[in-house]
């Protein structure tokens, strides 16, 4: 059987899609910090619809050169498991980021 034929997301019922695919970003690590980007905060929505992704994204500062960088593996990550055709992100700066959007765990790996 063809990877694609056992992809968790095709296995899951209607609605689970979009959380799985959450999951998933957890494999884009912001290089500066070593974090996902999920445990980050920086993942403000994602959608999905007739096999397209919608993420809007966004980085800890608006002068980030990491915008592009990050843009790419998310529909890197997402295309690679085969649940969607075609991603669309969105990178925004509204709401501005802030650290209180981290995981708590995060928080606490940084110390705070």
């Amino acid at each position: 059987m063809s990877r694609d034929l056992l992809s968790v997301t095709r296995l899951l019922g209607p609605g689970t899609e979009a959380d799985q695919l959450r999951e998933s970003l957890r494999d884009v690590i912001d290089p500066e910090l070593g974090i996902d980007i999920v445990s980050l905060g920086l993942v403000y929505g994602l959608d999905v619809h007739d096999r397209v992704a919608g993420v809007v994204l966004t980085t800890t500062t608006p002068a980030c050169p990491l915008g592009e960088y990050l843009t790419d593996e998310v529909r890197r990550v997402l295309l690679a498991g085969g649940a969607v055709d075609r991603v669309e992100v969105v990178l925004t700066h509204v709401p501005t980021w802030t650290p209180d959007m981290m995981t708590a765990e995060t928080k606490q790996a940084f110390g705070w």
